[in-house]
């Protein structure tokens, strides 16, 4: 098996044929740029390249009826969020400001505070103006009590009652003089009723010597007068009880006339229903509670006493804590509809929380003015924007978020997770929702959730899809894409202060889109990947000390990302010029060919040459794929290789079977494989070793094959003809050596500038090819054949020797068969004599 010398290949429209180099990066003409450098260009402010996802945004932002969320589709860095945030900012600016949202106590059930919405704005006032009615009433109600008219309304009050009370203990010293007894009180409060002689009382001397039968009339005269007595009693304690309403009454109406004026110019202030019936039940409660107010000493009433805050709330704030505003949701400073990005939509972020704290007595409480907002609530009027599957990874939160807005209404609830306190929970009033979820995801989780969550289905009814490219003849481009690339930077020019960039510079960024799209029409709309050449590129400007960013330094902010992380694609190189991995660029081999795989390593893919062998020998076992038996590989290298069998019965069983057990490998390889991208080469590696022929080791393939003979288009090929030549440059150019790709696959060539020389120079060649006959004519250097009227192959054909080989195979397994059966009838037939003999 001796070196095959290199054929040259047609050029032109015959087929196969070597690409030129313009066929392989199509170079840019920077003189039709129309400046110089990007500081004579506006920035970039419009979107590049999304029609179809802008119309969705329009549309679905447009519509504000309940359950028309938006479902913002596609990869990272196509510009999703920045888009969708201009989009929703365009039409946040034609629509009011929302309500705010207020939670206040509710005096009838404190676990069940009260939501009011009030114009934006006015929540903040409402709870400034709350506060200074209270450290006023704190001020004031103390002096009030201490006027001259109350101390003399509560003066005559006291006077009209101890009048009363005197009168009714002179009526009953009157019955006790009757029966000559007088009334006298003790320290303790008691009644003693001490018998009199002569008008005085007796002394004990004078009780000592009183007869049995004196003692007997004094206790009956006192047990008569106990009943009068006890009437006298009741009387006075109804007389304190009256006192005590008509004193707290006075209280009362002096109190008010503090109070209801400032509660009636609040009320007039805001004008608002629910809280004038809040209002009124405050001024009802606050007199109820006046001793609250006597004193402003600290601590005067702790059971009345809040828990202690963390905010700089004061004691004081603290402990009548009932009147204040908890303003949850304040749109004061806004000047249109609300637009918030929740970067962790986590339960407590979305959905708020009422946190709990630890009092002076160590005791875990709550209260209404602990009640925090989410972002669900706070955008609610608006758009909220967050990245779903954040969301997804959170316990509890998609459940919860899809029972939110299928209801309409907002619930802030305790997040307790963990359940480490046990706390009697407040269930604020649900406030309702209005609200545009605008969602970020991948296409994968959007079919998924489509097809497994119904819910999602009815409340996620427009989607939006990003592209990660953009058409060179896109709208957007209509100042082509030197221009946009040339905007772009001087957007960072003006925002992150890069240096301009000239035009030969922006060539290069828009060959190196096109290179990240693997596409000679198309660009890449990634554009935060462009950003980070862009930024790269301005580094070595300035490191080389120039003004502006040329072309070399856009170069070597390519190459220095390349270096940076082929260091494994590197070691496999290294490995293959050692030996270690046997593959061979020179010289030919039957039933050997150097197939490419391309290996991707997060945004960076390389590619390297793979040895695949294919063995034949006489057998009915067909073809026998070892990483399939291996359980090395997976569905779609599976379906190649059946495909290979199709192949193989279409063009050469004829009238006789395919009768061969052939077995092949992807030598060296040691971990799963997966697609279809080799099997054109083991397709040829397999008809190799059936005719026999050598095939050129200097030539790589990639390309996937129908039942038919057509070579399909493959992903990474731009990647897998740098990998070959790179190996190739590693043990040394021979200016024989190149790759074969698919003819589909010209259009996505955008190679790097080393590889384009190496092939104007000759010492590499890219083929492309249409078909196995037209690859393994490179390879062998004879024609592929046709098959002709006759049914019958060209001799000396490909085709032809695959043909033949085959037929001698099947001729050969049924002689082998034969011969097998002629050898076992003697025996069959003794057999059956014994037996026979037996009987």
């Amino acid at each position: 098996m001796n070196d095959t010398t290199l054929t040259a290949a047609p050029v032109g429209n015959e087929w196969p044929r070597s690409l030129t180099p313009e066929e392989l990066a199509p170079p840019i003409d920077v003189s039709g740029f129309g400046f110089r450098t990007t500081d004579e260009l506006e920035p970039l402010t419009q979107v590049i390249g999304q029609p179809r996802a802008l119309r969705a945004l329009q549309v679905g932002t447009g519509i504000r009826q309940p359950n028309y969320h938006i479902y913002a589709s596609g990869i990272s860095g196509t510009g999703r969020m920045s888009t969708i945030l201009r989009t929703l900012e365009e039409h946040a600016r034609n629509e009011p400001v929302p309500d705010d949202w207020i939670y206040v106590n509710n005096f009838d059930s404190s676990d069940q505070p009260v939501a009011i919405a009030l114009k934006a704005g006015e929540g903040r006032r409402l709870r400034q103006e709350m506060a200074s009615l209270i450290a006023r009433l704190l001020e004031e109600l103390p002096k009030a009590f201490q006027r001259e008219d109350f101390s003399r309304e509560k003066e005559r009050l006291l006077r009209h009652y101890r009048q009363e009370g005197q009168a009714i203990f002179d009526e009953l010293n009157r019955l006790a003089k009757e029966r000559d007894l007088i009334v006298q009180h003790l320290e303790d409060g008691r009644l003693l009723f001490v018998p009199l002689r002569e008008g005085h009382p007796i002394t004990p001397e004078e009780g000592a010597k009183l007869t049995p039968e004196e003692l007997k009339k004094i206790e009956e005269a006192q047990e008569g007068l106990l009943e009068t007595a006890n009437n006298v009693f009741q009387r006075q304690q109804e007389l304190e009880r009256r006192l005590g309403v008509e004193v707290r009454q006075v209280e009362h109406a002096f109190a008010d006339r503090l109070v209801a004026p400032l509660l009636a110019e609040v009320d007039k202030r805001f004008a608002n229903p629910r809280l004038s019936e809040w209002l009124e039940r405050l001024r009802v409660h606050f007199l109820a509670n006046l001793d609250r107010f006597r004193r402003r000493a600290e601590r005067m009433f702790p059971q009345f006493e809040a828990p202690v805050g963390e905010g700089g709330l004061s004691d004081v704030q603290e402990r009548f804590y009932e009147y204040q505003v908890n303003v949850v949701v304040d749109n004061g400073d806004l000047k249109q509809a609300p637009v918030i990005v929740e970067a962790a939509p986590n339960h407590r972020n979305l959905f708020g929380t009422i946190e709990r704290v630890v009092d002076r007595y160590g005791r875990v409480v709550t209260n209404f003015t602990r009640i925090k907002s989410g972002s669900l609530l706070r955008a609610s009027g608006g758009y909220l924007v967050f990245d779903l599957l954040d969301a997804l990874a959170e316990p509890h939160v998609w459940t919860l978020l899809k029972r939110t807005l299928k209801r309409g209404s907002a619930e802030i609830e305790i997040h307790d997770p963990f359940g480490l306190f046990t706390v009697s929970g407040l269930k604020p009033e649900a406030i309702p929702l209005r609200i545009k979820l605008v969602v970020i995801g991948t296409p994968l989780l959007y079919h998924l959730l489509y097809r497994y969550d119904e819910d999602f289905r009815d409340l996620f009814k427009f989607k939006a899809d990003f592209d990660n490219e953009i058409a060179s003849s896109d709208e957007s481009l209509a100042g082509g894409a030197a221009l946009v690339y040339g905007q772009l930077v001087r957007k960072l020019t003006l925002e992150e202060r890069v240096p301009p960039f000239d035009a030969a510079a922006v060539g290069v960024l828009a060959v190196a889109s096109a290179r990240l799209a693997a596409h000679q029409q198309k660009l890449t709309a990634q554009f935060s990947r462009l950003c980070d050449i862009i930024r790269e590129a301005a580094f070595w400007a300035g490191h080389d000390g120039a003004a502006a960013v040329e072309a070399k330094h856009v170069r070597r902010a390519i190459d220095e990302q390349l270096h940076r992380s082929d260091l494994i694609a590197q070691k496999v190189r290294e490995l293959i010029a050692e030996g270690t991995l046997l593959i061979e660029v020179t010289g030919s081999r039957i039933g050997q060919v150097n197939g490419l795989a391309v290996a991707e390593m997060g945004e960076f893919a390389f590619g390297w040459p793979s040895r695949i062998t294919a063995t034949v020998g006489v057998g009915g076992d067909g073809v026998v794929n070892i990483e399939r038996e291996s359980r090395l590989s997976g569905r779609t290298y599976d379906k190649g290789l059946l495909i290979l069998e199709g192949y193989l019965r279409g063009m050469y069983s004829g009238e006789l079977p395919l009768a061969l057990s052939a077995s092949l490998a992807m030598e060296q390889s040691y971990g799963g494989v997966d697609g279809d991208s080799a099997s054109a080469a083991e397709l040829i590696a397999l008809l190799s070793a059936i005719a026999r022929l050598p095939l050129r080791q200097d030539v790589a393939i990639t390309g996937s094959v129908d039942q038919l003979g057509n070579i399909q288009p493959i992903g990474g090929v731009n990647e897998k003809v740098e990998g070959f030549f790179e190996c190739c440059r590693k043990k040394g150019l021979t200016g024989s050596q190149g790759v074969m790709i698919p003819e589909s696959n010209v259009q996505d060539l955008m190679l790097r500038k080393n590889v384009v020389d190496a092939v104007k120079k000759g010492k590499f060649h890219i083929y492309s090819v249409k078909t196995i006959d037209e690859g393994i004519e490179i390879l062998t250097g004879k024609p592929g054949g046709e098959l002709q009227a006759d049914g019958a192959y060209p001799e000396g054909t490909i085709n032809y020797l695959v043909n033949e080989k085959l037929k001698s195979l099947a001729e050969g397994l049924k002689k082998f068969g034969e011969e097998e059966e002629a050898a076992a009838a003697p025996e069959d037939k003794g057999k059956g004599k014994s037996r026979k003999g037996k009987k």
